[in-house]
């Protein structure tokens, strides 16, 4: 550890350095690379996943007491917003276009090691640091630096889909919860006075945010699986997708959010961030209904009117809108299919057949991903009303994931 004494307009122009420096990097990266249309894409979500989680985890470690931040001005949260851009292009777009074939940890392992590890202490006024530090560091890059590049290195070869959409809706989801009520809080004032509230309102507001967030995860995991492709316009999915919550609501992911900022709203008794709910509104209104007329309309002709026509945008229908009727094949030995099967009833939409294969098995035309199991029973629950397709989508938002990276370590070992 190098302990060193500089002076305060030294810290002072190197919080700004922090910023131009990676600014200026990504800039001559974009000038001298020749960037394709993909590559672009990929610096842009890394640069997004980047402010989402810099925000999120330096948040987290001033709260932890690993460090916080001098001076006042240009703060967010106790967080100084250059120093969150800064990062952000660094360990996103400005590192990954500097050296877009080395492995993203050996890029930020001589960080770490070499600029963190020996004059992080050493940075006072600009950053004072508590103990365990160094272990705050390295949270921030396994967190928020790493899968940014990541991010980025997948998007440009087009590959790892399921991780791509974990990550965009992990910055999402810091996006939606954590950075925009901070600025909106900063701009018409308000605090994140969580620990003062009633357990039992905390607990109640954990649940709610817990079923608006479950409907917009389920949506990105069903664009996933089914759609081959991330809920973002600028890498979409290549099959359109009716399946899933999708039968019932065709912004689910708006939905999720404009819920999520009224909850969040009520429970810090913030109107301003209530009101941001109007902003996912003016998105639909505006954003999504350009990108409908002019992408998906002409991407899926036969399908997108009639699912449009159907489908509401904003209050979920209680009965699934389908064009086909799926299969689920149960086992006639086994009791708890018998009971499944009568707790399903007599749905136009679901064909229940009978076999002496013991694992239940469930296929949509309408779908590339079929389920087995567990998941096939979850899956057939979306056939029976909106209630229904929240517990189904809530299982198999929990199962897929388990069973995809335990077949990636059985295949590992093997």
């Amino acid at each position: 550890m190098i302990n060193l004494s500089l002076p305060e307009s030294w810290m002072l122009a190197l919080r700004w350095l922090l910023l131009l420096g990676p600014v200026c990097l990504a800039l001559v990266m974009v000038r001298l690379r020749h960037l394709t249309h993909r590559a672009q894409i990929a610096g842009l979500f890394a640069f997004l996943y980047g402010v989402a989680m810099v925000f999120v985890t330096h948040s987290f470690a001033v709260w932890m007491g690993w460090w916080h931040y001098g001076w006042d001005a240009l703060m967010v949260n106790a967080l100084p917003a250059d120093i969150i851009l800064g990062g952000a292009i660094l360990f996103g777009p400005g590192l990954y276009f500097s050296f877009p074939k080395t492995r993203p940890l050996m890029i930020c392992l001589p960080i770490i090691l070499g600029l963190h590890g020996t004059i992080f202490s050493s940075l006072e006024p600009l950053v004072f640091a508590g103990h365990h530090w160094f272990l705050g560091v390295l949270f921030v890059f396994a967190t928020a630096h790493l899968p940014a590049i990541y991010l980025a290195k997948w998007t440009e070869a087009d590959t790892h889909l399921s991780y791509r959409c974990t990550l965009l809706a992990i910055m999402t989801g810091g996006m939606i919860f954590a950075l925009l009520p901070s600025l909106i809080m900063l701009a018409m004032g308000g605090t994140w006075d969580i620990f003062v509230k009633p357990v039992w309102m905390t607990c109640l507001v954990m649940f709610a945010l817990s079923v608006s967030s479950l409907i917009g995860l389920s949506a990105n995991q069903t664009l996933c699986l089914q759609g081959g492709g991330t809920p973002i316009p600028l890498d979409p999915t290549i099959r359109l997708v009716t399946t899933g919550l999708y039968a019932y609501v065709s912004n689910p992911m708006q939905l999720s959010a404009a819920l999520g900022w009224v909850i969040l709203g009520l429970f810090l008794q913030n109107i301003w961030i209530m009101a941001a709910s109007l902003m996912a509104w003016v998105f639909v209104q505006g954003m999504v209904r350009w990108h409908h007329r002019h992408d998906l309309l002409k991407r899926f002709p036969t399908g997108w009117p009639e699912y449009k026509k159907n489908v509401p945008e904003w209050i979920p229908r209680w009965q699934p809108w389908t064009t086909t009727a799926a299969t689920l094949t149960l086992s006639d030995a086994s009791r708890s299919h018998h009971w499944v099967a009568s707790r399903l009833g007599a749905i136009d939409s679901l064909d229940v057949q009978w076999s002496d294969h013991r694992t239940a098995c469930y296929d949509n035309p309408d779908n590339v991903y079929g389920f087995r199991g567990t998941c096939a029973i979850a899956a057939a629950f979306v056939h029976v009303n909106f209630a229904y397709a929240l517990l189904g989508q809530a299982w198999l938002l929990i199962a897929v994931p388990c069973s995809f990276l335990f077949k990636q370590v059985l295949r590992r070992a093997i």
